[in-house]
């Protein structure tokens, strides 16, 4: 499962840095992370959620970032935006990455299952 989430949360960093699709992406990122990722990681019916949580956990990481930031070297704006600006962004993303990822993985289950019916 973990490679389905390191692959699902390099599909979200990716589509920060794509010059002006990035509009569209980085909405969408969540639940196209999660669709692949979850079929990577084959996720089943009660790994779902728990493969949207892992997802959104990694979203902290920016979160911690910032906080390191903030007191190790006292930095107080960042692009001419308040930290507490940036610190709440970037808690705000962790519940939206995680229903993102959790609706994807759940489609990339259902998907595989009635393909996996079909065949049978």
């Amino acid at each position: 499962m973990l490679n389905g989430v390191l692959i699902g949360f390099g599909i979200m960093i990716a589509s920060i840095v794509i010059p002006v699709v990035h509009y569209v992406a980085v909405p969408l990122s969540p639940f196209i992370a999660g669709f692949i990722g979850g079929g990577v990681a084959r996720v089943d019916q009660d790994g779902v959620v728990k493969f949207g949580a892992l997802m959104a956990g990694l979203m902290l990481l920016p979160a911690l970032v910032i906080v390191v930031i903030k007191f190790a070297f006292g930095v107080d704006e960042i692009l001419r935006l308040s930290i507490t600006l940036w610190l709440l962004v970037a808690i705000s993303l962790v519940p939206y990455t995680w229903f993102g990822a959790t609706v994807g993985a759940l489609g990339s289950y259902l998907t595989r299952r009635d393909k996996n019916d079909q065949s049978a």
